[in-house]
């Protein structure tokens, strides 16, 4: 039998009812599809409750309220539930006659254009959201309502997705409330969590212009991220801020500069280079050291004084310093901080590749891992003194952990009480445990794995025996009243949320705020409690400013319980506009890696992008795709600079050691980029004025020299650069060309957000 060859026409822009069609259509609302020699799609008329067909009670309600649906689409699957039974989509063509015969069905009657049949391949939501959105692809309808609550409640779900992807409005319509659909709408103010956003992702110079009453603030906090302690002996000098002196010094203190830019640069997942990460490495082993030689052994502490010494003099000029490193950590023994340090191989490795100042040229990943220990330990200690915790928190809004928090929280309903079914809904919670340890993969910290089960007071004795009953490094609880419509289910569900463990700021508070990212684990229940967990988990995924994850409780092909493959598609309730602002901020500023990283938690609506800023990163960072002759090299440079001049006059970066980075080694090798910086001086002092920042060597300076304060750069990049691009050979007609891209890509950026608006 043919599956949906028909296609709607109805009225242009008109209302379309989307349904799946289960057991109850048939006539067999709770009894398994294989027990029915015949299905009686009509039912009695005078029939109530379960008895009462489906669709009978939707096109009663509609009526009742005046809803006219120009369209119905009917979603069946196409795989057999059992074998020896029909598929439903077979199914759902019979129903299909019936409503476009001369009697019609269930009271509602259309043309035979008005209803159209779309198979679904599978019974999961994501099989419904394929299905209906390539259905929703070569439409536009005003308004869809998808109903719920007649069983098939995953292809109810997918066809919500559908919409959401298609951005086609629409409502959920439950059948025993048909005459009052509700809306599945973005939580309200949702532009007024931006702040939020930026502050969690510590965007302080696009909070310098959005948040004027602490622009002071927000200008020092965006000068340390960038390495530039000029903001800060200005203001001590010339008294242009209301901070007190006490506080500007530690902004002018390269040490807590050098700290704060790694770690908040880590955090947001970008690094031109890991330039930051060298200077931190030396100094630290060199500050731990001073603190615990007297504990260490004398052949430990031979080895890392020789280190040290070997930094100061950045090995004779020889380099190497990655090897040297290596030697060293084979000899030192103990569990001092110091020792600890180099025999963490991750750090090692990561030293290493940032010591070939090529660390950017390595391919994007956007599932890194978490991060080696020693660089964790050490964000805990600096952000339990760091003085941007209080003084964010006096303009009213907490910070979050630097590195985040590595919790992931899952939610999930939990139905009534069947009498077996124990042993199953264990392995059905550690899957969704493993799942969400999964989800903690990715981040740059392992966390806890946070699952919170939603219960009706029917469901909550059964929710507190699997929440007991759970793996034991889990922090699993029960919400319990979770029941009424879906605004009540969302209320209790927020509130339940917001009552636990008060966000500090720092890692290991244990608030539901501070989780780096939500899971939204879809179990057959009541519609509308699993529709209320979904708007809750919306709402507070703006709260607490991270990206929003759904999945289904499946089955494997033993029977076993399962996860599926997760989708971002609810990033449309929200998170897409906050990732995009945040992903357009980054690229203003030439972070491409951080803009990737925004990019890749939104949905497929942001993922767009993504084409775009790869390639601009790839031709402002990476090498030649093929063999470039010295004019299209002095080429490729001219476009690079003239980039980061255009971007630096605007945002607060590290220019001059951006400008350096996309020229070494990836057009000059080290001892070419030497003869251009011999021919073009202000490429030459540009090359110095990187040296001097906390990115490049000012630390190692300051080492050899055993005391005094780093003074801050006073050359202008802007400058430097343009004079650059004329030694060069410039300016020509190509110099704009990363310009045009550059502002491509922000244009791409802000119409996903106008979009998303």
């Amino acid at each position: 039998m043919s599956h949906g060859g028909a296609a709607v026409a109805g009225k242009p822009g008109g209302r379309v009812l989307v349904h799946a069609v289960g057991g109850g259509d048939l006539g067999l609302a709770g009894v398994p599809l294989a027990a029915m020699a015949a299905p009686d799609y009509e039912g009695d008329a005078d029939a109530t409750g379960k008895d009462r067909r489906p669709l009978r009670k939707i096109f009663e309600g509609l009526a009742e309220t005046g809803t006219h649906v120009s369209a119905v689409v009917l979603l069946g699957t196409t795989d057999p539930s059992s074998p020896g039974t029909r598929p439903l989509a077979d199914r759902a063509e019979e129903i299909r006659a019936r409503l476009v015969s001369a009697d019609g069905l269930c009271g509602g009657r259309f043309a035979p254009q008005s209803v159209v049949v779309v198979p679904v391949e599978g019974p999961y939501f994501q099989d419904a959201s394929r299905a209906l959105g390539g259905w929703l692809a070569e439409r536009r309808p005003a308004e869809v309502l998808v109903s719920c609550g007649s069983g098939a409640f995953a292809l109810s779900v997918g066809a919500l997705c559908a919409t959401l992807v298609a951005q086609v409005p629409a409502r959920i319509l439950h059948i025993d409330a048909a005459g009052e659909p509700y809306a599945l709408e973005r939580p309200g103010d949702v532009d007024g969590h931006l702040r939020l956003w930026l502050i969690r992702h510590r965007f302080w110079d696009i909070l310098v212009e959005a948040d004027s009453k602490h622009q002071d603030l927000w200008r020092l906090l965006a000068a340390r991220q960038a390495g530039d302690l000029r903001a800060a002996s200005e203001a001590l000098k010339y008294g242009t801020t209301e901070l007190p002196a006490r506080r500007l010094e530690k902004f002018a203190d390269p040490w807590e500069t050098t700290k704060a830019a790694l770690f908040e640069r880590l955090g947001r997942g970008e690094a031109a280079d890991h330039g930051i990460l060298r200077a931190w490495f030396a100094d630290q082993l060199r500050r731990w050291f001073e603190k615990e030689e007297k504990d260490l052994d004398s052949r430990t502490r031979e080895a890392i004084q020789r280190l040290l010494g070997v930094f100061q003099t950045r090995g004779e000029g020889e380099g190497n310093i990655s090897g040297h490193i290596r030697i060293t950590s084979q000899v030192v023994q103990g569990h001092a901080r110091c020792v600890r340090m180099l025999k963490d191989q991750a750090l090692i490795d990561l030293y290493t590749a940032a010591a070939t100042h090529a660390a950017h040229l390595e391919p994007h990943s956007g599932a890194s891992g978490p991060l080696p220990v020693t660089l964790l330990d050490a964000a805990e200690e600096w952000e339990r003194g760091d003085q941007g915790v209080n003084l964010v928190g006096a303009t009213g809004t907490t910070m979050w952990p630097v590195l985040g928090s590595g919790d992931v929280l899952g939610l999930m309903a939990v139905g009534l009480d069947r009498e077996g079914r124990d042993s199953d809904d264990l392995l059905a919670i550690q899957a969704v445990v493993t799942c969400l340890r999964h989800r903690q993969d990715v981040l740059q910290r392992h966390g806890v794995p946070r699952l919170r089960l939603l219960a009706s007071p029917e469901a909550a004795e059964r929710a507190h025996r699997l929440a007991r009953l759970s793996p034991t490094d889990a922090d699993v609880k029960v919400i319990e009243g979770v029941q009424g419509d879906l605004g009540a289910v969302r209320d209790t569900v927020l509130a339940a949320l917001a009552a636990g463990d008060a966000a500090t700021g720092r890692t290991g508070s244990g608030s539901l705020r501070d989780v780096d990212e939500i899971v939204l684990v879809l179990n057959p229940g009541p519609p509308l409690t699993n529709y209320g967990m979904i708007a809750a988990a919306a709402h507070w995924s703006l709260t607490a400013a991270c990206p929003l994850w759904v999945t289904g409780l499946i089955r494997t092909a033993d029977g076993a319980p399962a996860t599926s493959e997760g989708q971002r598609v609810l990033a449309r309730l929200g998170a897409d506009r906050m990732l995009t602002s945040l992903a357009m901020g980054a690229t203003h500023r030439l972070d491409l890696r951080t803009a990737q990283r925004l990019a890749e938690r939104g949905s497929d609506l942001l993922l767009r992008v993504l084409p775009k800023l790869r390639a601009l990163e790839r031709n402002l960072f990476g090498k030649p795709l093929g063999p470039a002759s010295r004019a299209s090299l002095l080429g490729l440079a001219r476009q690079r600079l003239t980039l980061i001049a255009h971007a630096c006059g605007r945002q607060p970066l590290p220019a001059a050691y951006l400008a350096v980075e996309s020229l070494r080694p990836a057009l000059f090798p080290w001892s070419v980029f030497k003869t251009v910086c011999e021919a073009v001086p202000s490429l030459r002092e540009l090359a110095q004025a990187a040296n001097h920042t906390l990115h490049g060597h000012a630390l190692d300076k300051r080492a050899r020299r055993g005391h005094g304060r780093i003074q801050p750069c006073t050359a202008d990049p802007g400058a430097l650069l343009r004079e650059a691009v004329r030694g060069l050979g410039g300016p020509t007609r190509t110099d704009h060309v990363l310009i045009e891209q550059h502002q491509s890509a922000i244009d791409a950026l802000d119409g996903v957000y106008r979009e998303s608006g």
